[in-house]
């Protein structure tokens, strides 16, 4: 009687484990997705700074964006550009596109992609 106890009490630990681990995988995967969506966003809207007039690169304000990158004041991302001049190259500045995104547990992660883009004539 007593073994049988014992059997049905390891047998449920051993339910409770692989069930938090199936939990704790479901969450990872579901991170690596917003964090690729994230990154997809940051590296496209790079792009797009690159084509600019290079005399008008300035900075701009936090932006709520959805996940195609359009304005969008319910959207998860938010989107921040900084244009700052870069001392290691002369007539340069560094470009740094960065989006947050919502992470486990309330947390909010970003992703940030920086280039230099040269601005001299």
């Amino acid at each position: 009687m007593v073994s049988v106890l014992v059997a049905i009490v390891l047998l449920s630990a051993g339910v409770v484990v692989l069930s938090t681990s199936s939990v704790f995988l479901t969450s990872l995967r579901n991170e690596a997705s917003v964090r690729s969506v994230a990154a997809s966003l940051a590296l496209g809207y790079m792009e797009d700074i690159k084509t600019r007039e290079r005399g008008t690169l300035v900075s701009e304000d936090p932006a709520k964006i959805n996940e195609k990158g359009e304005l969008d004041e319910g959207g998860d991302f938010l989107r921040v550009v900084d244009v700052a001049p870069d001392t290691s190259v002369v007539e340069s500045v560094r470009v740094k596109v960065k989006v947050g995104y919502p992470g486990p547990l309330g947390r909010t992660r970003a992703v940030e992609v920086v280039t230099i883009i040269y601005v001299g004539d």
